[in-house]
């Protein structure tokens, strides 16, 4: 939809700027609802509403895992550290094994098809930190090293303790006691680790502007019910949110942060609502405007990911293969459903539009049938007084001829 980035850019600038800065009918935010706008919530166009405390769907209470050399969790294998020092580190650490880490995963393969079983992961392996930095306003950060290709070796998730040493241990989420405006941590964790997937599957992935990368993560967990003001700020000042976008690595980290949601959730807008390349016109009305538009996805095996390119087919030679293809099988069926959803309520709209035509017919012809049955009696009303009159003219003058013999008569 868009040449490059630049054009991107300049494209949602000017939407905003068009409609006064709707941030709902352009980027389809509204921040008048709790719903965090997350990826796979209500707000961005599913059937799942995401607060701030189910963006992580727990299903149990989270801390207790096993947290003794490594754990192998949706195809990463996570090594815990050895000095684990304290109670709150222990049970972060369990509410990382038995929960947040395998549900922040599949948030992100759920949103964007990212995961570390795909065959092209550079790094299948993540190391677990605890610092205790109060000079630093990072919650907690994925740190990857990369090799001189800008292919992905190493990832650190390091979870800053300043800010997170008093967690509630009876929230799931991982709520901060006496601190509610405490972003989450599974919240801020399934940002972080929406960072380590990309950068594991994304070649020169720290190249990326700032606003993609911040941008996408803030879109797994949705977060404009926490950057409310900065979100409306950026949406009233059009040339400071183009400034931002254009040099988000110089702009500030919540400016960037919000600059990158937004513009985001405006590309998600505009492929949602945007048409398929060819696309049928029915007349569906006696009006002209009254159309509708009728456009078929690409069902074919490459555009549903079963092939590829260069006609390679999906895989189930081993087991980490067989594993990828069952999200790629899955992901197809998918959308095979849902095209085949859109193509039986176009049907059922033809259906009512044919039997709109049917009955609109059968009208006409009753109506046409009352106005020639109407045009008749006036014909037959007509020909009858006619015909009362002729008569009336012949009786009165016979009656004239009686009188006159009878008075010719008398005179005899």
């Amino acid at each position: 939809m868009f040449q490059d980035a630049e054009s991107l850019i300049n494209s949602f600038v000017e939407a905003m700027r068009n409609s006064n800065g709707d941030l709902l009918e352009v980027c389809g935010i509204n921040l008048n609802n709790d719903d965090t706008g997350s990826i796979t919530g209500l707000d961005a166009g599913s059937e799942r509403e995401k607060t701030a405390e189910s963006v992580v769907p727990e299903e149990k209470t989270s801390y207790g895992g096993n947290t003794k050399g490594s754990s192998f969790i949706r195809g990463l294998t996570v090594n815990w550290p050895d000095d684990i020092s304290d109670d709150m580190q222990k049970a972060i650490a369990g509410a990382l094994d038995s929960q947040w880490l395998t549900n922040c995963m599949w948030l992100v393969d759920d949103s964007f098809a990212l995961n570390f079983w795909e065959n092209g992961t550079s790094v299948k392996s993540i190391d677990v930190k605890f610092e205790d930095n109060s000079g630093s306003d990072n919650l907690a950060y994925v740190t990857n090293y990369f090799d001189g290709d800008g292919v992905t070796t190493k990832l650190e998730l390091t979870i800053n303790m300043h800010y997170y040493n008093n967690l509630d241990l009876t929230d799931k989420n991982g709520a901060v006691k006496d601190n509610p405006n405490q972003l989450y941590l599974d919240r801020t964790l399934a940002h972080e680790m929406t960072h380590a997937i990309m950068a594991a599957n994304i070649t020169n992935f720290s190249k990326l502007p700032k606003y993609i990368k911040e941008g996408v993560a803030e879109l797994v967990h949705g977060i404009d019910d926490y950057r409310k003001g900065q979100i409306q700020r950026l949406a009233n000042d059009p040339d400071k949110l183009k400034s931002v976008l254009q040099d988000s690595e110089h702009a500030a980290d919540d400016e960037a942060y919000a600059a990158g949601y937004m513009v985001l959730r405006y590309m998600a807008k505009e492929a949602a609502s945007s048409e398929p390349e060819k696309s049928a016109y029915f007349q569906i009305g006696t009006k002209a405007s009254q159309t509708i538009s009728i456009g078929l996805a690409d069902m074919r095996c490459e555009a549903l990911g079963l092939t590829k390119a260069d006609g390679t087919a999906v895989s189930v030679a081993t087991q980490q293969k067989a594993t990828s293809a069952i999200t790629v099988i899955d992901r197809a069926i998918s959308r095979a459903l849902k095209q085949q959803t859109i193509i039986g309520s176009i049907e059922s709209r033809l259906e009512f539009t044919a039997a709109n035509i049917t009955t609109a017919t059968e009208n006409v012809t009753s109506a046409e049938s009352v106005i020639r049955d109407a045009d008749m009696a006036k014909s037959f009303t007509a020909y009858t007084k006619a015909n009362v009159l002729m008569q009336t003219a012949q009786s009165m003058l016979g009656q004239a001829n009686q009188n006159s013999s009878a008075v010719l008569s008398l005179l005899q």
